[in-house]
């Protein structure tokens, strides 16, 4: 079976994602541990990591992603910005692997007028750090693929090898956003595309490092290196970029997490309209 699922809201106590997954059907979710847009860290109490892991082992919803803070960026040349992304990684990371959960994803970083060589080794020994600090045992870090607006690291599949290959022996992945890939310049919505992409992914990173997929179209034309998330078919990519992941031999084995605009029913719509695109037998 395909797990498709959404982003959902943890807000007020973190138990509460298996509810919010639940009443849209979700099979997999996605959250964030504090607040994306706020630098507060928040200790979670016992009995409500308690309760998390009670409705975890009931709801039957996984596998279980978390997405780091907004504001890190751990390819800043501003020590003190740098130091305070490598902290809260580390919090969000301690909380990941107390839980259980399974894939935490973030955004390499931004290099903002600095040499993307240089922003690309800020990132490394920021994750140096982190993996000194947190020793992963149940949690796969996952840096996610970027459109490439505002000098952002990671829109190449050649940056993301260059930020994972020192650490081959580390809980370290990838998770694919479909929106960046073809806003950075991957047409992943032709068979040509999608196949030629997929090869360059497999040589230079290996398909078995791919664990999450973030499934949104997007509202910028191709290689427009614009993040823009718009519902599944009502955008550039269209159905044919979702259809291909879907029924890939290797990508339908792992979790499809929706990031469209969360308005009226529509999480209900797009997961309704990425099982449609699903065929027997490679969904079962």
């Amino acid at each position: 079976m395909v797990r498709i699922g959404t982003h959902v809201s943890s807000s007020k106590s973190i138990d509460l994602v298996f509810d919010r997954g639940k009443e849209v059907g979700a099979t997999t979710i996605q959250f964030f541990l504090s607040s994306p847009r706020s630098w507060k860290w928040k200790e979670r109490e016992d009995t409500e990591k308690e309760l998390y892991l009670k409705k975890r082992a009931n709801f039957g919803i996984l596998p279980i992603v978390a997405h780091s803070s907004y504001l890190f960026n751990l390819a800043s040349d501003d020590p003190q910005l740098w130091e305070k992304s490598i902290q809260g990684v580390i919090n969000e990371l301690t909380l990941c692997e107390e839980l259980g959960i399974e894939y935490y994803v973030i955004h390499p970083g931004k290099a903002k007028g600095q040499k993307e060589e240089k922003a690309i080794q800020n990132i490394i020994k920021a994750i140096e750090r982190v993996f000194s600090t947190v020793k992963l045992k149940n949690t796969v870090f996952l840096l996610e693929t970027l459109a490439g607006q505002k000098g952002e690291i990671g829109k190449t599949t050649e940056e993301l090898y260059q930020l994972i290959k020192p650490f081959q022996t580390e809980n370290i992945g990838v998770c694919l956003d479909t929106c960046h890939l073809f806003s950075a310049g991957y047409r992943i919505n032709t068979e040509e595309g999608f196949n030629n992409y997929k090869q360059e992914l497999d040589a230079l990173i290996g398909i078995e490092k791919v664990k999450v997929i973030h499934c949104n179209d997007t509202k910028t034309p191709f290689n427009s290196k614009k993040d823009r998330h718009e519902h599944i078919g009502e955008g550039y990519i269209g159905y044919k970029g979702f259809e291909l992941f879907l029924n890939d031999t290797d990508f339908c084995k792992l979790p499809f997490i929706l990031e469209t605009p969360k308005v009226g029913n529509w999480d209900l719509e797009n997961m309704r309209r990425l099982k449609g695109l699903i065929k027997a037998p490679v969904a079962q």
